[in-house]
């Protein structure tokens, strides 16, 4: 028997199991490079950016294709049939894939190990005065001798709370955006509904001047009727009577010519009776009087001057208005603007101008130069502020108001020291009778002085001597009403208004 030939050790089978798994993941593998190669423009060799489809079906990059167009005939790169610019469709699902794929790629790359720029050897370290990677060997090279390194996670470290703390400014100024935007939002939504309500209250405004008008109007052509129904009158009277006594006359000169025809002797013996009778029917007519012709100049003379004059006594004149954009949320500002009450607060959109620690309000009108006055009747608050106010600027208004901060003032409060009233300047503060009802104010731009009057007994309270480097406002305040109490009204006291008459120079 020959000897049994022992079988050659090599390697064994593979499994069936494993062997699929080999053809699968071969078939992955090539099923995944021809749908990359799927995914790249026949133009570029890249994969698609802005990916178009042509009506003959073929992809291409927007921009690739448009090149390829310049100087030659629109064909298909591809296939050579004839398309236009307008042809050209974008690719949504192909971006998409390219998108993805090269997402998962980055992923599936990692991260890369950065290398020193000089050496190309992994850096360990950063440069603080090149702002480089830097490796081992840097430390002892020319280029980085002298230069503070130090090592890669500690700058990176710094440099995350660096930015940490530029992520968390940006948020807050981001925020501080929003809440502006959200300001301006407000602003505009109540500009809308304040045109409207202003509109309203425009028109009523001309009406009630217009039916002044159409008043005075009816009134003057009521006048014109009476005086032409009155001259129509006498004038008919007179024509009467003018023409019986012409008749009369004519009468009396027909008996004349029937008696210079009789004979001589009833002619002589009717000749005294008829001459008693033409005496008395022989009288001159009246002549025409004065002032029968309509008064042109009583209508038309100064007419609308006149009229003029008339609408003062229905108009009320103050030297400002209060200016309700400015008033605190605390503050209710009359229709008319002439007069401010406190009657708790409401919320009011904000804006720069209004004052928000204090129920205060300004006037409308900012005063630089010359001379000003004007008078405030306090009725009987005793908590209130009067007097002037300068913009110093900023965001809003400051939250002490005092003469150090640009509030020149006299004020009242109630209690202890009810009965006087003070000035806001503390360090020369002086004290006066505070039982004022109506305070005149006369403020000199030029000298720089704020005189405060008791207008009722017209004595002199205090008079503030400063340079006002700017504009001021009036300025007032009004404080809350004892509890049961009804809010009393702060009012700006009308203007008298004369009219000066003169020649031209």
């Amino acid at each position: 028997m020959p000897p049994r030939v022992p079988r050659r050790q090599g390697r064994q089978p593979a499994p069936a199991s494993a062997m699929e798994n080999g053809a699968s993941s071969l078939v992955t593998s090539s099923s995944t490079a021809t749908f990359k190669e799927e995914l790249l423009c026949p133009i570029c060799y890249e994969p698609f950016r802005e990916a178009v489809t042509l009506p003959c079906g073929h992809n291409f990059c927007k921009d690739c294709v448009s090149r390829s167009w310049e100087h030659r005939h629109h064909l298909c790169p591809v296939c050579k049939e004839t398309s236009y610019d307008n042809d050209l469709r974008v690719n949504h699902t192909l971006n998409n894939l390219v998108e993805m794929v090269l997402q998962e790629e980055e992923q599936q790359q990692g991260p890369v190990a950065a290398l020193c720029p000089l050496h190309q050897k992994e850096a360990t370290f950063f440069c603080l005065e090149d702002k480089e990677l830097a490796c081992c060997v840097c430390q002892s090279c020319r280029q980085h001798e002298g230069h503070k390194m130090r090592p890669v996670q500690e700058v990176a470290a710094n440099c995350r709370a660096k930015m940490k703390n530029m992520e968390t400014s940006l948020r807050d100024k981001a925020r501080d955006f929003g809440a502006v935007h959200r300001s301006y939002e407000a602003i505009l939504g109540h500009n809308e509904v304040e045109a409207v309500r202003l509109e309203a209250r425009i028109k009523r405004e001309f009406e009630k001047l217009h039916e002044f008008l159409r008043g005075e109007e009816r009134a003057l052509l009521a006048r014109l009727q009476e005086e032409s129904w009155h001259k129509r009158s006498f004038i008919e009277d007179k024509m009467n009577q003018l023409t019986e006594e012409s008749r009369a006359l004519l009468d009396e000169a027909h008996r004349l010519e029937a008696d210079l025809e009789g004979d001589d002797c009833t002619l002589l013996l009717s000749h005294k009776t008829r001459k008693h009778r033409i005496a008395c029917t022989a009288e001159e007519p009246e002549a025409v009087p004065l002032g029968m012709l309509l008064d042109v100049s009583k209508y038309l003379g100064s007419l609308q001057y006149n009229v003029w004059k008339k609408m003062l006594d229905i108009i009320t004149v103050v030297p400002f208005s209060f200016d309700p954009n400015s008033a605190a949320g605390w503050l209710s500002v009359s229709e008319d603007l002439t007069s401010i009450t406190n009657g708790g607060y409401e919320l009011r959109v904000e804006n720069p101008d209004r004052f928000t620690s204090a129920p205060c309000v300004l006037g409308s009108c900012g005063f630089s130069t010359g001379f000003h006055t004007w008078e405030v009747d306090l009725g009987s608050i005793m908590n209130w502020r009067v007097g002037v106010a300068q913009w110093r600027g900023g965001t809003h208004w400051t939250f002490h108001h005092d003469a150090r901060s640009g509030f020149w003032y006299i004020y009242h409060l109630p209690g202890k020291d009810g009965e006087m009233c003070r000035a806001s300047n503390a360090a020369r503060s002086e004290a006066a009778p505070g039982n004022v009802r109506r305070i005149r104010v006369e403020l000199d731009c030029d000298e720089g002085e704020l005189s405060f009057y008791d207008a009722d007994r017209k004595t002199h309270i205090y008079t503030f001597h400063e340079k006002f480097s700017g504009t001021v406002f009036p300025y007032f305040y009004v404080g809350g009403t004892p509890v049961g109490m009804p809010p009393e009204a702060l009012r700006i006291c009308p203007l008298q208004v004369r009219i000066c008459e003169d020649v031209p120079v």
